[in-house]
Parts: C-alpha cells; sequence; structure tokens
C-alpha cells in the first residue's frame, strides 16, 4: 500500500515532536519502523505504520490521559485526536 501523507495541526505536531525527542519507547517505534517519516507537519505512513501509530497513542493515552476522575485530561485529548487523525479509511 502506497504512503499517504497525514497533516498535522501545529499542536499535534508539536506534541510529536516532544514525543520524539522525550519518550524512549516513541524513539525506539520510530528506528524500528523506518517507513514512518516525520514532516515539520506532516507524518508519512503506509496503512500498517498509521495502525502501529494509532496503538502507540492508545497505548499511551491508557496510560497518561486520564484524569483521577477518569476523564481525558489535555494529553489525553490530544492523543484521541491523533487517533482519529491515523484512522486509514480506502
Amino acid at each position: 500500500m502506497k504512503p499517504r501523507n497525514i497533516h498535522l495541526k501545529q499542536a499535534e505536531a508539536e506534541y510529536i515532536n516532544t514525543l520524539r525527542l522525550n519518550d524512549s519507547s516513541f524513539q525506539h517505534l520510530l528506528r524500528s519502523h523506518p517507513g514512518i517519516s516525520l514532516g515539520l507537519d506532516y507524518i508519512s505512513v503506509d496503512k500498517a505504520h498509521a495502525e502501529l501509530l494509532r496503538g502507540y497513542f492508545t497505548t499511551r493515552l491508557a496510560s497518561v490521559g486520564f484524569d483521577s476522575d477518569y476523564k481525558p485530561n489535555l494529553e489525553g485529548r490530544m492523543l484521541e485526536e491523533l487517533i482519529d487523525r491515523f484512522f486509514w479509511q480506502e
């Protein structure tokens, strides 16, 4: 399947860049999958890599994305947006 450029809002791009710089599991994911290409305001991925990123964002959402009342916090809302953005429609 041919890669697509998934365009990001500025806040999403900044969040992804923060993960790239500070999160070792995200760094490992990127190193292990050279088919994921980061641009300034987009990520180029094929369907399999889009699903891989959605899985990463979903796992991170479960671990850091909710407050004590189980409502999405600021990071959780960002992760929910990214999960939706990387949904692959044919």
